[in-house]
């Protein structure tokens, strides 16, 4: 084993251009990926040029703002990293300094993205369709450890505005059948994301996408409260005029508000969907805060 220095001190300060931060090297460049360590003061940045390669900074501490090929300034914090394509223009600053990973080169990004194109249409009579291609794709190989497989989200709804992506629940009956689930499903195709932060439901993506409809897929335990709250919302929705006029009027809106936040997005939404979970509850004899 050996044990090597990154820290600020050991580090190469950068100025040119107008740019004010240190920079330590951990890998060399003639390597396929290779990674530093930025350090940018209070007040420091790095001046807008053009990605040499894939880009990824990783904020590990303080907080800043980045922009790309658009210009626009977005905030960033721990926990959240800044990608840029080869030859795209890009800069970084900070008023109260930070420090980022910052990874560069040839690899696939596995971290949620936040900042995508966000798309609301009209109930398109092909969705169940859609869904029945990945059920079909997925069933045979989870069929003896798990219930069924639904179709839950907007997507679910006959007349309800959507992003034309299908949400699935593989629904199995206690947590006895979660890990032999998950192996199952990476069997045919998929990458396990863990639960991106929604307790009680696992996530996976694709290995291929593009092979099937864009879907998401997710693995529940029956009435916990992912799947409680999916099945709940979508059942409300389809036999309430009102709501589903509501909800989708609220959509539309949400997604030329966000301009591509994702979580901007989610939140605007949130308000609403609370209400009608609360409601769905309600009728169902269940308390408010499912335990």
């Amino acid at each position: 084993m050996q044990i090597h220095r990154f820290a600020e001190d050991f580090s190469i300060p950068i100025t040119a251009d107008g740019s004010m931060f240190r920079i330590a090297p951990l890998t060399a460049h003639d390597a396929r990926v290779w990674v530093s360590v930025m350090y940018l003061p209070p007040g420091g940045g790095i001046a807008r040029h053009e990605a040499s390669a894939h880009q990824l900074l990783c904020v590990v501490s303080g907080e800043g703002w980045v922009s790309g090929g658009d210009g626009r300034r977005r905030s960033i914090k721990v926990g959240e990293a800044a990608g840029w394509e080869e030859g795209e223009e890009h800069e970084t600053g900070s008023e109260g300094g930070l420090t980022a990973v910052c990874i560069e080169g040839e690899f696939e990004v596995l971290a949620r993205s936040v900042l995508r194109d966000i798309v609301v249409v009209d109930y398109d009579p092909a969705w169940p369709a859609w869904y029945e291609s990945v059920r079909t794709h997925v069933w045979p190989a989870v069929e003896d450890v798990a219930l069924r497989i639904d179709h839950v989200g907007s997507t679910s709804v006959p007349g309800l505005a959507a992003k034309p992506i299908i949400d699935l629940d593989v629904v199995v009956a206690s947590e006895t059948e979660v890990r032999p689930a998950i192996e199952r499903i990476k069997s045919v195709g998929y990458r396990w994301l863990g639960d991106l932060a929604v307790e009680g439901r696992q996530a996976f993506m694709p290995l291929e996408p593009g092979t099937l409809p864009h879907h998401h897929l997710y693995l529940v335990i029956e009435n916990n409260q992912a799947h409680l709250d999916h099945w709940l919302l979508r059942d409300l929705l389809r036999f309430d005029e009102e709501a589903r006029q509501r909800y989708g009027d609220v959509k539309r809106e949400a997604a030329l508000a966000a301009e591509g936040d994702i979580d901007a997005y989610g939140e605007a939404k949130s308000g609403l969907i609370a209400e009608l979970l609360s409601r769905a509850r309600a009728e169902i004899g269940v308390p408010p805060a499912w335990p």
